[in-house]
């Protein structure tokens, strides 16, 4: 049957209102709501990411969160937790070695270099700041941190023989020592000491302890 212009008509008026229909369904499922409540069809719906990252967290999440660990606890290195040896150094000549070994269970830091006094010096024993390092020695339990110590020279002056030294370590602000000293043994019965006897900074080999 051949269709009148009515009928072309009618069915043209019925395909717009189905698709203007769809259209609404649309913008109802994906279209953000205002504060009226009227759906806007023109903001795109919220990513499926952003989505989680706004939900609030499960409560696996937040036992998770709960036991990470806090960073591990670090302090200055004492004589409570720290043993100190003496020995002669091979070379170069006129030179002792100082170990510090972490003897805790808490890492620790050895800051600047010991202070060192043979015998009963009025003062302590001069650093050497050449030998300074870039950083803090850091040390492990377990691990261990060394300082070499420049005795004499053929130019020092005032040279005695030192049968006892006392170690203070420096405190982390750089103004006096922290805890009780360490009375380490010298490895003779004395040690010839003068005017030049000096002390590097804390390193983290004895080769580096060693070089000036």
């Amino acid at each position: 049957m051949t269709a009148t212009p009515r009928s072309r008509r009618l069915r043209t008026l019925a395909a717009a209102l189905v698709t203007t229909a769809a259209l609404s369904l649309t913008a109802c499922q994906t279209g953000a709501a205002d504060a009226t409540g009227v759906v806007d069809s023109t903001q795109p719906p919220v990513p499926a990411a952003e989505a989680a990252q706004e939900a609030p967290a499960t409560g696996e999440e937040a036992t998770q969160v709960a036991g990470r660990k806090s960073p591990a606890k670090t302090t200055s290195c004492t004589a409570k937790g720290t043993k100190v040896t003496v020995t002669d150094a091979p070379r170069p000549i006129n030179h002792l070695l100082i170990k510090a070994t972490n003897t805790s269970d808490t890492t620790c830091h050895l800051y600047y270099a010991p202070y060192l006094r043979f015998d009963q010096a009025q003062s302590a024993v001069p650093f050497i700041e050449e030998s300074k390092p870039q950083a803090v020695v850091t040390l492990a339990p377990g691990e261990s941190g060394y300082a070499g110590v420049l005795t004499s020279t053929p130019d020092g002056s005032h040279p005695y023989d030192a049968t006892s030294l006392t170690l203070y370590y420096a405190a982390r602000s750089g103004q006096g020592s922290t805890g009780a000293p360490s009375h380490p043994a010298l490895p003779s019965d004395s040690v010839r000491v003068d005017s030049s006897n000096a002390v590097t900074y804390w390193q983290t080999s004895a080769a580096d302890a060693l070089m000036w």
